[in-house]
């Protein structure tokens, strides 16, 4: 008998093929990110060195700081929640190596993959874009800092890695609303 094939068909992306640049700079620059698995970790803090070996990557302690390396981010969302971004090639192995784990400590590892999708903001106008729908004072927010928080009322995952350069994880039912509302908010003048 032969051994089962595993297969993972790339979630549906509704701003495939999408960009959007404002201005003459541009001052604002929208584009869907990479299709990547996404993984939702929780793990006791004593447990998270082991969590990082089964991950390949590094993974922060503290809530709101991220890893960002080659092809790998971990983001720190709560006391014991992590949101995993690696190559989509990677997910299977990620997987496998995670099941190894429950051996020696407790987690839970979840395949958000088909449940969000990554929005990439930037520009000049990108700070204020994101502020024309989001509560956060994102001028004095660190840079290479994460949050959960909400964009005209759509609840959203924050990085920000500079003042002109963001990424959004949002849920892929929000990806149309929410890339109109950035499209619209980029037409805004500061006065």
């Amino acid at each position: 008998m032969s051994e089962p094939i595993e297969t993972r068909l790339k979630p549906f992306n509704p701003l495939a093929d999408k960009t959007l640049a404002l201005g003459g700079r541009p001052d604002l620059f929208l584009r869907p990110e990479d299709e990547c698995a996404r993984f939702s970790l929780r793990v006791p803090v004593g447990a998270l060195k082991k969590a990082a070996v089964a991950f390949e990557g590094n993974i922060p302690e503290n809530i709101g700081e991220m890893s960002v390396g080659t092809g790998k981010s971990a983001l720190c969302l709560g006391p014991d929640e992590w949101l995993l971004l690696a190559p989509y090639r990677d997910a299977q192995s990620i997987i496998v190596r995670f099941s190894q784990l429950y051996e020696t400590a407790a987690h839970s590892l979840v395949d958000v993959s088909y449940c969000t999708l990554g929005i990439k903001v930037c520009g000049p106008r990108a700070r204020l874009a994101l502020n024309s729908g989001c509560p956060l004072d994102l001028e004095n927010m660190p840079a290479g800092r994460c949050t959960r928080t909400v964009l005209a009322k759509a609840q959203i995952i924050l990085l920000k890695f500079d003042d002109q350069h963001y990424r959004l994880e949002i849920a892929r039912s929000f990806a149309p609303y929410i890339w109109e509302f950035l499209k619209n908010a980029g037409k805004i003048e500061e006065h």
